[in-house]
């Protein structure tokens, strides 16, 4: 195999590796002949700028969703990031902190109102104390 062909394969991979982080993401690239490309999740529609914040984001939350979030440490913001936290729930678990102190185990979270074994089971494994 020539050096020339290596560098295409090098690339249709690297193009295959995009298009799988544009699926897993929710994004699909959706391109029509004559048509300039759309993206679209679900039933919205996105221009091309907009995708390129949306999978900026996308990317950033899946980065801060490797590193476990430390609960009696974490921001309003920090705990929004979490599956089913929003900010009201975010602003509970402030709240419960300040007014009983830091968590001594993640399962205490479950005391906050709003947190309940559903929600507690899908965060449980992206919080730490």
């Amino acid at each position: 195999m020539s050096e020339e062909q290596k560098k295409q394969v090098r690339e249709q991979i690297g193009v295959i590796l995009l298009a799988g982080v544009l699926v897993m993401s929710g994004l699909l690239l959706i391109k029509q002949p004559d048509a300039p490309a759309t993206f679209t999740e679900s039933a919205n529609s996105y221009s091309a700028s907009e995708v390129e914040k949306t999978t900026d984001i996308s990317i950033q939350d899946t980065v801060k969703q490797d590193t476990k979030i430390n609960i009696n440490k974490a921001s309003l913001e920090e705990l929004d990031t979490l599956p089913g936290v929003g900010p009201a729930t975010a602003q509970k678990i402030l709240d419960y902190r300040s007014q009983n102190g830091l968590f001594k185990t993640t399962e205490e979270i479950n005391e906050v109102s709003g947190i309940g074994e559903v929600k507690y089971s899908q965060i449980k494994d992206l919080i730490s104390i």
